[in-house]
């Protein structure tokens, strides 16, 4: 567990020091591809902070001055964003001098800081571009016997307009809700300054809850990974609540370009799975479809061989239960089936089973197999742009 809480630490963090009149701490520092973190934890014994930099050790030994300042330093950070939290004698928290920069993962706080670089700077929200607006919206959703939440993107110069645009569904994980993709996923400052650079078209961009027992973002969250949304009696009911809920709601609500070839889906992980579910079943509905680590062993009875800590599908049901009508007349529908997938990722080898049956089925792909990337939002991110610089062109 992460706390945000300071008042243990003994002098109260960065607001009793502003307070007091004593010397502002800068943490993080970020000079080039070079961090400093500190932290005012005097009467801390043993202090770290980790994150998720490849560059070093996942978890870094900070040092104590004699103010009772606790620091430390990394070097060699390639342009991204990165997440962080600091370990107190065993208790972890966020960067109480980076307030403004602690986002959630689940049922995980972090605080985050950006090294800049041509794809990181799609990361930032401070560029002088314009912006568009992220709602938290109602739905009901009979399919589920629910009301629920979803968090929906409209570009810039929506409100103002009469203009219709196309719908861009994106999917979390296991473990996330309907934050994930506009916190981890920084889904609104890349969708702001992709289209602002004219890297990708305006579009509305829909993010669902996909755990099909929750009504919107919950503490919850063993519950939520024990039941999941494609566990047990859940099977293909969240799928199904896009196509006849979710689809329908902003269809009626937003001002959409209603055809297929003006709606995408994509996903990562769980929704990965999820995504290629419901649009390869219902492939009169969506033109643009993605999976980002597609988590596939969670289809229907799906699950297969492991080994050397991969994890393998069951072909033959993928193609007698998953897809049993899917073929190649599917090409005349499709724009892009887009599957990508990190190298050092537990799920490849079920990947590459998946893109090798398409092959088999003479089914159009694009397949992306990325060295040093495993299962991580550092990745997702990069398959959201590049996905998303694709789509409606």
């Amino acid at each position: 567990m992460v706390f945000c809480l300071t008042g243990f630490l003994g002098a109260n963090a960065q607001e009793w020091a502003n307070f007091r009149g004593m010397q502002r701490i800068v943490s993080p520092e970020v000079k080039g591809n070079t961090v400093t973190f500190r932290l005012n934890a005097p009467n801390a014994t043993a202090v770290s902070v980790s994150g998720s930099w490849k560059t070093a050790e996942r978890s870094v030994a900070m040092t104590k001055d004699t103010s009772g300042v606790w620091s430390a330093s990394i070097s060699g950070l390639v342009p991204e964003l990165y997440n962080y939290t600091f370990s107190v004698d065993g208790v972890g928290l966020t960067d109480p001098s980076n307030p403004q920069n602690s986002i959630r993962d689940g049922s995980r706080f972090m605080s985050i800081f950006i090294i800049s670089g041509p794809t990181a700077d799609l990361y930032a929200s401070v560029l002088d571009v314009p912006h568009g607006n992220l709602e938290k919206v109602w739905y009901k959703s009979p399919t589920l016997n629910l009301t629920r939440r979803m968090y929906v993107y409209t570009p810039a110069g929506y409100e103002e307009g009469t203009t219709k645009y196309p719908v861009f569904y994106l999917l979390h994980g296991m473990g996330g809700d309907e934050d994930a993709w506009s916190s981890m996923g920084r889904a609104v400052q890349i969708l702001d300054n992709m289209i602002a650079a004219g890297k990708a078209k305006p579009m509305i961009v829909v993010m669902t809850n996909g755990n099909a027992n929750q009504a919107a973002a919950t503490i919850d969250y063993a519950a939520a990974q024990t039941q999941g949304a494609m566990g047990g009696t859940t099977t293909g009911l969240f799928e199904k609540s896009i196509i006849d809920d979710v689809i329908p709601f902003i269809d009626k609500n937003y001002r959409t370009l209603t055809d297929p070839q003006n709606r995408a889906i994509a996903g990562l992980s769980m929704g990965g799975a999820q995504t290629s579910y419901a649009a390869l079943n219902n492939i009169d509905k969506f033109a643009w479809v993605g999976s980002f680590s597609g988590a596939f062993v969670m289809w229907p009875n799906a699950r297969g061989t492991s080994g050397q800590g991969s994890q393998g599908i069951n072909m033959e049901a993928v193609e007698k239960t998953v897809f049993p009508s899917l073929n190649s007349s599917a090409n005349s529908k499709l724009k892009l089936l887009y599957i990508a997938i990190g190298s050092d990722d537990s799920l490849i080898e079920s990947n590459r089973q998946f893109t090798d049956w398409l092959k088999t089925k003479n089914i159009n792909h694009t397949y992306i197999d990325t060295p040093g990337y495993a299962h991580e939002w550092s990745y997702w991110r990069v398959c959201l742009v590049d996905f998303a610089g694709k789509l409606f062109k």
